[in-house]
């Protein structure tokens, strides 16, 4: 399923294409993808409406004009290619947006996960799909530690499924998940309320950095993913950890090893990502005083 950096990707592709300039027709194939698509409102925000921005929100991908927002959400195998006019429609091609008589982009979504829907202008915070999204992870590496730490308090949750949970933090999925806490040197498997601020900060470092190598690569492409012009990313050539179960850690040369975790795979080095500060931390709760009769004790073990 593409990420933010597949998004980001996208975004970053189609938005010179887009920007000043405005569609000429759109036609949809389908009167639903996964959800019912709103035809009319879409017409009335994009036809002959000057494209004013292009950007990303979590997943989603927003065209706005001065009438509203298309929202595009590629879902798990959905696709926005540029391409001719006269060049024959795929199979499964769902929404045409065209650009002049040359020009157009098309949605297209083999398995109809994917959505485009309308957002009116008050309601780019409010909608629905929106409202609930966490903190953007690229903005402020600062920012970001300080609220993954705040909203770890009292959490039970393992760090990987606390970073991959959306309401916390946008983006982060299974793949960049598993990158990132390699490169924090964190188990995925360790409690978010048992890190402490100097593991939230370099836990903030390592998203960042995974992430905007993600986007320098064009996101990843292990089966549907394509840029606007039908290419693939490659950031799947320089992934560490992921997929990588049984070959030497790049750090330490020790196997990767794979787990399960809510029912998606993850991918960790046992040795560099080790459990040493929760298990310090539950030891230390966990120091009893010592039996009243100790001394008795061990004057019969010294005896045997």
């Amino acid at each position: 399923m593409p990420e933010l950096p597949e998004v980001e990707s996208l975004v970053r592709g189609i938005r010179s294409e887009l920007v000043g300039k405005s569609f000429a027709d759109v036609v949809f194939y389908r009167d639903d993808i996964r959800e019912k698509i709103p035809k009319i409102r879409l017409k009335q925000i994009l036809v002959d409406q000057k494209i004013k921005q292009v950007f990303r929100r979590g997943k989603y991908l927003l065209v706005g004009t001065d009438h509203g927002f298309l929202g595009v959400h590629l879902g798990m195998s959905g696709r926005l290619v540029k391409a001719a006019n006269h060049e024959k429609l795929p199979a499964h091609t769902h929404a045409v947006f065209e650009i002049s008589p040359s020009v157009q982009f098309r949605f297209v979504d083999p398995r109809r996960f994917g959505r485009l829907f309308s957002i009116e202008n008050h309601e780019l915070y409010t909608h629905p799909f929106l409202a609930k999204l966490g903190i953007e992870p690229l903005e402020n590496v600062q920012t970001l530690a300080c609220h993954l730490y705040q909203k770890s308090r009292g959490r039970m949750q393992p760090i990987k499924n606390f970073i991959m949970d959306s309401s916390v933090v946008v983006g982060v999925g299974n793949i960049y998940a598993s990158e990132a806490l390699w490169l924090a040197r964190i188990h995925p498997e360790q409690k978010s309320r048992s890190l402490s601020e100097e593991d939230y900060l370099e836990l903030a470092h390592a998203i960042s950095e995974v992430l905007i190598k993600a986007i320098a690569a064009g996101g990843t492409t292990f089966r549907d993913y394509r840029d606007k012009d039908g290419k693939p990313g490659y950031f799947q050539n320089k992934l560490a950890v992921y997929g990588k179960n049984t070959k030497p850690c790049p750090r330490c040369m020790r196997k990767i090893c794979r787990a399960v975790h809510c029912g998606r795979s993850t991918f960790y080095c046992s040795f560099c990502q080790n459990k040493k500060k929760a298990r310090t931390v539950k030891n230390s709760r966990q120091v009893k005083a010592p039996h009243k009769n100790y001394k008795k004790i061990l004057k019969i073990l010294l005896k045997l």
